[in-house]
């Protein structure tokens, strides 16, 4: 069945409008920046406003948290919930029998869990993964390519300040990115 354009099919328009603006909304979601936000004693922390507001309404159910090493140590990482269903189902082609997709299965994926934002704007980072980062009291979330990590705050200012004096002495150390 073909349907009738807006102007002669009044009301159904409207919701082929709306539905085709939802199906071509972008799967990822970008983060930017960095916000230190204290973990209280319960596990629980704020994610920061600017991060909800990428969320935006899709995205009330929460998000998925999983153990990451970047630069050598360890951190969370976290997607919206659609990027990190996107990545699943793109792991789901791989053949099952593969060796390298088992070993991201058994590190990656086996840790990473759903976490609802409550009314307060907050998760609860599971204890499992807030002992796996060593994320104490100050964490900072920081921005990446596929989502968002959470640091404890030392060790992201020891990795900022190893990766500034590297790039100090060498001024082309990007460059290889090649945007």
């Amino acid at each position: 069945m073909i349907d009738k354009p807006e102007q002669d099919n009044p009301g159904k328009g409207e919701n082929l409008t709306q539905d085709a603006r939802a199906s071509k909304r972008p799967l990822y979601v970008s983060f930017r920046g960095n916000c230190v936000h204290s973990v209280d004693d319960k596990g629980r922390v704020s994610l920061p406003s600017e991060f909800r507001r990428v969320l935006g309404e899709r995205e009330r159910r929460g998000v998925v948290l999983t153990n990451y090493i970047s630069e050598g140590s360890r951190c969370v990482e976290g997607f919206a919930l659609d990027a990190w269903e996107d990545f699943e189902g793109r792991l789901r082609e791989k053949s099952r029998f593969s060796s390298k997709l088992q070993r991201l299965e058994n590190f990656y994926l086996s840790r990473a869990t759903e976490c609802p934002i409550d009314g307060n704007g907050r998760i609860l980072v599971p204890s499992y993964l807030r002992a796996y980062a060593g994320l104490e009291r100050e964490v900072v979330f920081t921005a990446s390519i596929h989502g968002f990590r959470i640091w404890d705050k030392r060790v992201l200012d020891a990795i900022f300040q190893a990766s500034e004096q590297a790039l100090l002495e060498n001024p082309d150390l990007f460059s290889d990115v090649d945007l």
